[in-house]
């Protein structure tokens, strides 16, 4: 809605790691069936069940927040599998979970089995009640049906030339700050530790800058910048699972197995920040939302919006990935009204453009062929012409797992995620000379990792 996106003075995007609505959001229509919402259904709960050699695998109510025993796979092939596309007709089942998670790890899956799990209420009281008070997004998906790397990258671009999570740095097709800085925007990128941008050596002269704060100074910045030195677009970045981190630093970027109460905490901080100046919270709008499901079930079929990536190993995908769990947080929607609209990650590059392009310049010709598909802008969510005060967040206790200390350090990289995080910072300290004084935990964590590999 162009008059209430002149009122935007401040998008915020918030992207978290690997879960599925299902997951995170599909109970609450369990717990209460009036909701406006595409969540789980008591009438259906027999629909979902996953079948593999000849046991049925229902979705369950997860009993605790402890870490799960194996990460749930989510790359493309694995994908595949969960989505269970009919041979004949293409049409996906939404069965295949079980199947998926037992090929990956290789094991009989347990009667409750980790990708069919679902959290109820209590162990996520913060994304709950910002579902609750603002705009649920229950018609979200991730751009493309594969891992970590190409979606973030499509989040950030509107195009990827991988398909696929390896050890590797990553070319990014459209630079995103680059755009940002040609079109005037006012931009920063608030990282708790080592941020995702780091993997995409053409950003570095980006994360090695200025621009590049520490999600400590954030709350401070809200409460004291003037509205003309406020960034316009602003990025938060959790503490990934797979980057380097180092004691009290507890990663919170919700990726399994981490137990999700980091995440919440993290949220919650995040909020609190976002809310600390009523001025600027009246043109705020806060993106939260996930770069894919994480190998989690959902039970609804992504819409069949195909994509071919643009690298030297083009690989074509069919479909949209499944739903992700996102919700809008805005005093400029109405409150507790959910978004029904066919939503990617590419939406926000929409309303990028909406908000700061040129008239009838699109992000680019794949974004634009995305809408032509039916992928709408997130302005269009926007429905409330008259900002309401920010409410007052939950003040409860969020129980959390006790971390690891010192876990980073003594276990090597185990994914292709964790190593390209390694990749990355080996070569930021070797090239960038002033990356040991804006990352000075890499210094201490190539150190002692070095130590560690040598005993």
């Amino acid at each position: 809605m162009p008059g209430i996106l002149d009122q935007v003075n401040s998008i915020v995007l918030v992207m978290m790691e690997n879960r599925s609505f299902d997951h995170f959001l599909g109970s609450m229509t369990l717990q209460d069936p009036a909701l406006d919402i595409n969540g789980l259904r008591q009438d259906s709960i027999e629909s979902y069940n996953n079948v593999y050699n000849g046991t049925a695998f229902p979705i369950y109510e997860r009993g605790s927040d402890d870490e799960l025993p194996f990460d749930v796979p989510h790359e493309w092939n694995y994908v595949q599998t969960q989505l269970a596309p009919n041979s004949v007709s293409g049409n996906l089942a939404m069965n295949g979970f079980v199947t998926a998670y037992a090929l990956s790890t290789k094991t009989h899956p347990n009667p409750q089995c980790e990708p069919m799990g679902y959290f109820p209420e209590k162990f996520l009281p913060m994304t709950r009640w910002l579902a609750k008070n603002f705009a649920v997004c229950d018609n979200w998906y991730c751009p493309i049906p594969t891992s970590t790397q190409p979606n973030r990258t499509m989040a950030f671009s509107g195009d990827t030339g991988i398909f696929e999570t390896k050890t590797q740095l990553i070319d990014i097709p459209n630079d995103i700050f680059g755009w940002l800085d040609n079109h005037d925007v006012n931009w920063r990128v608030y990282h708790e530790a080592f941020s995702f941008f780091a993997l995409y050596p053409s950003l570095w002269p980006h994360v090695l800058s200025g621009r590049f704060k520490r999600y400590e100074n954030l709350y401070a910045d809200i409460i004291n910048d003037s509205l003309a030195e406020s960034p316009q677009l602003t990025i938060i970045e959790p503490i990934y699972e797979d980057a380097p981190h180092f004691g009290g630093r507890h990663p919170d970027d919700n990726h399994a197995p981490l137990a999700v109460s980091w995440g919440e905490d993290f949220i919650r901080r995040t909020y609190q920040a976002i809310t600390a100046n009523p001025d600027k919270w009246k043109g705020t709008l806060m993106i939260l939302y996930y770069d894919e499901h994480g190998g989690f079930y959902d039970h609804v079929a992504p819409p069949q919006i195909p994509y071919t990536t643009n690298g030297d190993n083009p690989h074509s995908f069919t479909t949209l990935g499944p739903r992700i769990p996102a919700i809008l947080v805005s005093p400029l929607i109405k409150p507790g009204s959910p978004c029904h609209l066919l939503l990617d990650h590419t939406s926000v590059l929409q309303l990028l453009v909406e908000k700061f392009g040129k008239s009838g310049e699109p992000w680019s010709p794949t974004v634009d062929q995305r809408r032509q598909a039916g992928i709408r802008s997130i302005s269009e969510a926007l429905n409330n012409p008259q900002p309401f005060p920010a409410p007052q967040e939950p003040n409860v206790l969020i129980p959390a797992t006790p971390a690891d200390l010192g876990k980073s350090l003594t276990v090597p990289p185990q994914t292709a995620m964790g190593q390209a995080f390694e990749t990355a910072g080996l070569r930021l300290l070797a090239e960038q000379p002033t990356a040991k004084d804006i990352y000075p935990e890499l210094v201490q964590w190539q150190h002692e990792a070095a130590k560690s590999s040598n005993t």
